[in-house]
């Protein structure tokens, strides 16, 4: 009920800026060179598999300004395009057309760039962004995404499994002869 109330919100405010936007001319942007391949989703993310490449996704829609607003700007520059072209697999993503996948990574305000890798959130921006900014923002989300723990799931899980070999370890040290006390190595064993 809460994401119809901010749906029907969101429908609202745009069409107020779709309005807005047709009285000062500024109409719907062209959708940049970038996207020209016109990936789905899901075949990006096959393609990042392959590539070893990112996805970089990026939802808009014809009725946003702010969106419009990227698209003639920083997502026009030759720089972001080639950095874009060259470190992800772009994806044009329009919210009105694809409401199930706006629903799947929770896009509740556009323009937003994702980044994903395995299908899975890695970094998430939304609004207009200066150049200089959106560059550096890419090149911190690449080298996440690429990292050993793109996700809070896998570091977590590597944590815990760390965690659990470090308390078997200790309950083996317990277990023995050995002395316990300030001068043992490493934390106190938990209690059974």
């Amino acid at each position: 009920m809460k994401f119809l109330r901010i749906l029907a919100i969101s429908s609202t405010v745009a069409a107020i800026l779709l309005i807005l936007g047709r009285l000062a001319g500024a109409g719907v942007a062209p959708v940049p060179e970038v996207f020209k391949d016109r990936f789905t989703l899901a075949d990006a993310i096959a393609r990042s598999r392959t590539e070893h490449r990112p996805v970089f996704l990026f939802a808009t829609a014809d009725w946003c300004g702010p969106c419009q607003v990227m698209k003639r700007t920083v997502l026009s520059e030759a720089s972001i395009e080639r950095q874009i072209s060259r470190d992800f697999v772009p994806v044009y993503l329009n919210v009105d057309e694809n409401q199930d996948v706006a629903a799947q990574f929770k896009i509740f305000s556009i323009p937003a760039t994702i980044i994903l890798w395995d299908g899975k959130l890695v970094a998430q921006m939304e609004g207009v962004v200066p150049h200089d900014s959106y560059e550096q923002w890419l090149l911190a989300a690449k080298e996440q995404a690429l990292s050993d723990h793109p996700f809070l799931e896998r570091a977590s899980d590597e944590f815990k499994a760390n965690l659990e070999r470090a308390i078997e370890a200790n309950r083996g040290k317990a277990d023995s002869s050995e002395p316990s006390g300030p001068g043992r190595e490493g934390p106190p064993a938990p209690p059974r």
